[in-house]
């Protein structure tokens, strides 16, 4: 990618002074047409990023360079993509409504969630579930719980309220144990591989509890414990029965899952009509990505943005903030979207690469953010592209305070404020970029959500690498299975570790 002589042009385009003044951009008085981009439910205004129009041609170029619409083919044609694991990435067929995997996916979900409801399925003390508690954590847990967050105003009464569980935490099981009606709650075992083990780990905590209830017996259509999973002869190993577990595919990364039976828990909350919706929604930006060119491709437009922050006017960090609090998980999940998709120093050859690849992505709601990291927008010393996400809401008073204090952050990053008192003044000329989704529907929810996905397919090609494997995630889960063996052994002395972390291990040894 570096050696492209495009490369070389960008790098001297990043470098003049006036691509990096705001005030000098708006000279222009077509910045505004010509920056602002409209697909179905959303509206991006990039008008505010310090970028002008002969910088995102050769940003396009770059794409054409690289393939991308060849890329994008493979993908839906259902080629290999992952390289690592020589499997394709199917998850947009789980939305195209022509594709049989949709329906296979949905009927499969639906017959167990219909089951349910019906109470033909029930927990292991016999009694009707009314309460499900998701055991999951990364993509098994981030995507399903943003969107029945952000679903949660469209749930009808009669849906099943739905908790998460993540993280290995013995206060967390016993919060939840005092936080729901145990004989009516449901445990799901969400975990592709049936391997992680911080999901097992909850998971055998769970069991041990429901263990020392009276009255529980768990058989074939009763269980407090379900699994959703591409290795159904784990969980069957396990001791789930056969109607309690929901499979999903190998070829669906899991980061980019929820629309498989991953997407269980939102069925539960919303309804399948919303569930649909949301596919719908995705699958109406998955046609964006495939057919509009370059110049007018949300996705498209989105990663060439993140690659001419990152690669040429060198800023290594990226923040999202909804000024929604339905929409609050949205930071988090495109955190690790984009950081276990692209954080990779390697080609799809093995190849170690000479450029850097994803920013630092973080961010929270916006308005909550304004009283806790802002400060340092405005008058720190750095800059930094920044996603302000918004919702419009017909009548509502308060939705419109919320938009007017996003439209007013990016108004003051840009134009700052001189004071007589240096101290209080404002340098402004601070990029970000506007999202605005049209309503809080399902299917707004299912676009955003795909062109983020799209964008991160869109960085990898772009880089050269794979967004569909996540090798590093394994060095630090290996560490800790030798130490937690090494412990039980005796044999800690054994293992070739540094002093400062064999001195921690004794001293967690000394409780």
């Amino acid at each position: 990618m570096h050696n492209n002589p495009l490369w070389n042009r960008l790098k001297e385009k990043a470098q003049q002074a006036e691509v990096r003044d705001l005030s000098h951009l708006w000279q222009n008085h077509n910045r505004h047409d010509a920056f602002t981009f409209e697909h179905g439910d959303l509206y991006l205004d990039l008008s505010k990023n310090w970028i002008d129009e002969e910088a995102l041609g050769l940003l396009s170029e770059m794409a054409e360079h690289a393939d991308l619409e060849g890329a994008i083919d493979k993908l839906y044609k259902g080629s290999i993509v992952n390289v690592t694991d020589q499997l394709p990435a199917t998850h947009t067929t789980l939305r195209d409504p022509a594709h049989p995997n949709r329906k296979n996916n949905t009927e499969t979900i639906y017959q167990l969630t219909d089951q349910i409801m019906a109470g033909d399925i029930r927990t292991g003390f016999g009694k009707k579930i009314k309460q499900l508690v998701n055991i999951g954590i990364g993509g098994s847990y981030l995507g399903p719980r943003l969107v029945v967050e952000a679903l949660t105003e469209l749930q009808s009464e009669s849906r099943v309220p739905v908790y998460f569980a993540a993280s290995v935490d013995d206060s967390l099981i016993n919060q939840l144990f005092m936080s729901v009606d145990i004989e009516h709650t449901l445990f799901c075992i969400s975990s592709k591989s049936f391997s992680t083990v911080e999901t097992l780990m909850n998971a055998r905590a769970v069991e041990q509890k429901l263990k020392l209830i009276e009255g529980y017996q768990p058989n074939e259509t009763q269980s407090s414990l379900m699994a959703i999973t591409a290795n159904q002869d784990k969980a069957r190993a396990a001791g789930i029965p056969d109607a309690m577990v929901l499979p999903f595919d190998e070829s669906i990364g899991g980061r980019f899952s929820l629309w498989s039976a991953i997407g269980f828990p939102i069925v539960m909350a919303a309804g399948k009509d919303k569930f649909e919706a949301l596919l719908d929604g995705a699958y109406q930006m998955d046609q964006h990505y495939k057919t509009q060119p370059f110049s007018q491709n949300l996705p498209v437009l989105m990663a060439l943005m993140t690659i001419w922050y990152r690669n040429f006017i060198g800023l290594d960090a990226y923040g999202c903030l909804p000024y929604d609090a339905r929409l609050r998980s949205l930071p988090k999940w495109l955190q690790q979207l984009m950081m276990e998709s692209a954080g990779k120093m390697h080609n799809i050859e093995g190849e170690v690469i000479k450029y850097p690849t994803t920013p630092w992505v973080f961010g929270d709601h916006g308005q909550l953010s304004q009283h806790a990291f802002f400060q340092a927008f405005h008058q720190g010393v750095d800059a930094l592209p920044l996603d302000f996400v918004g919702v419009l809401e017909k009548d509502s008073s308060s939705q419109n305070f919320l938009l007017f204090n996003l439209i007013a952050q990016g108004a003051a990053l840009m134009q700052g404020k001189e004071e007589d008192h240096s101290m209080k003044g404002c340098p402004g000329n601070k990029p970000s970029t506007t999202l605005l989704l049209k309503a809080m529907t399902p299917q707004a929810v299912g676009q955003l959500l795909a062109m983020y996905e799209h964008m991160v397919y869109t960085l990898s090609v772009i880089w050269h690498i794979n967004c569909f494997d996540q090798p590093g995630v394994e060095l630090g889960k290996s560490i800790a299975r030798d130490i937690q063996e090494h412990v039980e052994n005796n044999t800690l002395n054994d293992m070739a570790l540094d002093p400062s972390t064999m001195a921690l291990i004794k001293k967690v040894m000394e409780q």
